[in-house]
């Protein structure tokens, strides 16, 4: 794998100049939209103006979409491939060790309970050092590496990574089935991944009825933004901006048979079990929050 030449980065000491522990963003203020080619461009340039101006918004709980991230007909094979991905293969599970192969899970009530947070789901996760039976990492790096680089790293950090080396990326394909999907608010670990990122693959409407990502505003109140986006659109904020997913066609009976619901992307930076005492996120209730 080409390692991308070391680029300076500008967004890595304006985040430097606003971070700390005892500020990080609890709650949204706004969304911002901006076309895939744009977000390109400005982060590549790096404008002072352009730099300054979205981590000071970042820092105070915005959430930006990016337009037209990917192409329609890329997700719609990339669910295709995943779901036939899950019906050749057995539901498993592996701890980020070295060596750890993809797999797939079925997250239901009981299974939810080993995780920091409630999440219904039905999840495929899929390692760079593994063959790519999907031939995600390329298309998908080319996107996240911008973000990863508006976040202050390197374009290409962690790509080379395995357990050994304490982080790692992981690609993530999650189906939340109508009639059980749910992710309850919860803050992400923020230590190695500084932004949350959501990859959309389905639209309220047309695959599920109800339900779908939200926020939490200033005033605790949950703050939907499914509506707001469309198929191959990304999102991200903050990890410590709470967010979820609200249950996804409560009014239906789940059939864990089949892949039917709301389809998302998953982009994360993890670090693997062989770190002691992980960094993680944390699930809040807001009436009890910490």
């Amino acid at each position: 794998m080409p390692t991308r030449p070391e680029q300076k980065n500008a967004f890595k000491d304006a985040w430097n100049s606003i971070v700390s522990p005892d500020t990080l963003p609890t709650r949204f203020r706004s969304l911002h939209q901006i076309e895939y080619s744009t977000f390109q461009q400005k982060v590549l340039e790096q404008d002072q103006a352009f730099v300054t101006s979205i981590t000071r918004s970042l820092y105070e709980g915005d959430v930006y979409i990016i337009r037209g991230a990917f192409s329609k007909a890329f997700i719609g094979e990339m669910k295709r491939k995943t779901a036939e991905y899950c019906k050749d293969k057995p539901p498993t599970f592996h701890k980020m060790l070295e060596g750890c192969q993809d797999f797939h899970r079925v997250i239901d009530e009981e299974v939810a309970k080993n995780y920091s947070f409630k999440a219904i789901k039905h999840s495929c996760y899929f390692f760079p050092w593994n063959d790519d039976p999907l031939k995600l990492f390329s298309p998908i790096w080319e996107r996240w590496s911008l973000i990863k680089f508006l976040s202050g790293q390197r374009l290409d950090e962690y790509e080379r990574n395995t357990p050994k080396d304490g982080i790692v990326d992981r690609i993530q394909i999650v189906c939340y089935p109508s009639g059980a999907g749910v992710l309850e608010t919860h803050s992400d670990p923020y230590i190695h991944q500084r932004l949350f990122i959501s990859g959309f693959m389905s639209k309220r409407g047309e695959e599920f009825d109800s339900g779908g990502f939200y926020v939490i505003g200033p005033g605790n109140e949950q703050i939907d933004l499914e509506g707001q986006v469309e198929i191959g659109d990304m999102a991200f904020g903050y990890a410590t901006v709470l967010h979820g997913v609200a249950a996804v066609d409560s009014h239906k009976s789940v059939d864990w048979g089949v892949m039917q619901g709301r389809w998302f992307l998953g982009l994360y930076s993890n670090a693997s079990d062989e770190v002691k005492n992980r960094h993680t996120g944390y699930a809040v209730k807001l009436d009890e929050e910490r």
